[in-house]
C-alpha cells in the first residue's frame, strides 16, 4: 500500500462520519476516483459504522423497561412440567445451585451489561475518532 492510500484511509473515518473538514474530503475524493482499494475500504468502514448505529437504535430500544410481571410469568414457567415448562429450564441452571429467579436476575443482569458496556465503548471509540479527526484542523 503506497504512502498516499495510508494517509488517505486514515483519514476514511473522518469521512464516514462527517467530522473532516470540506478541503481534507475533498481531496480524498479526488484520491478515491483513481484507487479501487481506497474506495473499498472506505465501502467497509461506511458498512461498520451503519452497523454500530443500528446496533446503537437497537441498545436505545433495550432502555425501555420489561413488561410488568414478565419475571413472575418466567418463573411460573419453568416450575410447569411438559414442554413450555421444560423451555425455561436452561435459565433454572444458569448459576449452580442458585434459585431460578436468581439464575433468570443474574441473566437479565449480565446481558444488560454485556450491552451496556459495549454501547459505552462504542460511544466512547466514536468520540476519541471525532476528536481525532478534528485535532489538526486548529
Amino acid at each position: 500500500m503506497s504512502r498516499i492510500c495510508r494517509e488517505v484511509q486514515a483519514q476514511l473515518p473522518g469521512v464516514v462520519d462527517g467530522t473532516l473538514p470540506w478541503w481534507r474530503r475533498r481531496l480524498v475524493a479526488l484520491h478515491l476516483r483513481g484507487c479501487e482499494a481506497c474506495r473499498a475500504e472506505l465501502e467497509r468502514q461506511r458498512a461498520v459504522a451503519a452497523g454500530l448505529d443500528e446496533l446503537g437504535e437497537a441498545t436505545a430500544a433495550m432502555d425501555e423497561a420489561p413488561p410488568e410481571g414478565l419475571l413472575d410469568q418466567l418463573l411460573e414457567q419453568a416450575q410447569r412440567p411438559g414442554v413450555r415448562g421444560r423451555a425455561a429450564v436452561p435459565a433454572r441452571g444458569a448459576v449452580s445451585g442458585a434459585r431460578p429467579a436468581l439464575s433468570v436476575a443474574l441473566l437479565i443482569v449480565g446481558a444488560a451489561a454485556g450491552t451496556g458496556a459495549g454501547y459505552v465503548s462504542w460511544r466512547a471509540a466514536r468520540a476519541i475518532r471525532r476528536r481525532l479527526g478534528g485535532a489538526g484542523d486548529h
